[in-house]
């Protein structure tokens, strides 16, 4: 799974799943481990290209990530005839808030549809913003964390940042932000689908086992509880970034 310490700028960032902390990942698939006798997780946590090599070449045997065709050439996902994602089996879906100052989101909430390049948007690496019509509103600026993207917005130098702010429509706890004066705009910009996905290798060899992997995450409804993980995993730092309205 991506370690996103170390996970590299990557392009076209649109078809993947937010990058986010890799200990909530695990601490989530222990309560599948625990729940399958049948198979046992060891994890390894890479730069998320080096995640794509191994499963590439199967020196990996699954990895969480977004759905699109060009992966159901090295990976296999639980999807039904037609090769469309199954929902149902789905580790969870993941979406993005823009997080912002009260003045942020009033200009947000009175913006022109058709304006182009009004607001400044910290990205950090891992995160997107969704559609081109989406990204028309921003000029963005790229930040290597997460951290030093709310920076930007608590001085002031950013109108706005994204943070996770719902996973499987459980919303996360983001009152830490509350101490630089920023609060989350909902709806959500966008949403995206984690899966657990296999190897071609590991999946044609032990077809039965990644079945019932699919069907516990379907029963054991993970999403509650990665929110749980997450919250428990995350946190930032208690820096004074300054309260410039």
């Amino acid at each position: 799974m991506a370690d996103h310490n170390k996970a590299p700028m990557f392009i076209d960032a649109k078809n993947e799943i937010p990058i986010i902390n890799s200990q909530a990942q695990i601490n989530t698939l222990n309560e599948l481990d625990l729940a399958i006798d049948e198979v046992q997780f060891q994890y390894q946590q890479m730069p998320w290209q080096e995640c794509i090599s191994s499963i590439k070449h199967g020196t990996v045997d699954a990895f969480i990530s977004g759905f699109n065709a060009l992966k159901s050439d090295y990976a296999v996902f639980p999807v039904n005839k037609q090769g469309k994602p199954l929902d149902k089996y789905s580790f969870a879906s993941l979406s993005q808030c823009l997080i912002g100052k009260r003045r942020f989101h009033s200009k947000w909430n009175s913006r022109e549809v058709f304006q182009s390049k009004a607001f400044s948007l910290a990205v950090a690496n891992g995160h997107f913003v969704g559609d081109a019509a989406s990204e028309d509103a921003f000029f963005i600026e790229h930040t290597f964390t997460l951290q030093t993207a709310i920076e930007r917005v608590a001085q002031g130098n950013a109108d706005a940042a994204l943070v996770i702010c719902e996973i499987s429509k459980n919303k996360v706890d983001l009152s830490q932000y509350y101490q630089f004066k920023l609060a989350p705009l909902f709806p959500p910009i966008n949403t995206s689908i984690a899966y657990l996905a296999f190897s071609n290798e590991f999946f044609y060899k032990h077809k039965l086992d990644a079945n019932l992997v699919w069907e516990q995450l379907a029963n054991k409804q993970l999403a509650g509880i990665y929110a749980r993980m997450l919250q428990n995993t995350s946190s930032v730092q208690n820096t004074h970034y300054g309260t410039k309205e």
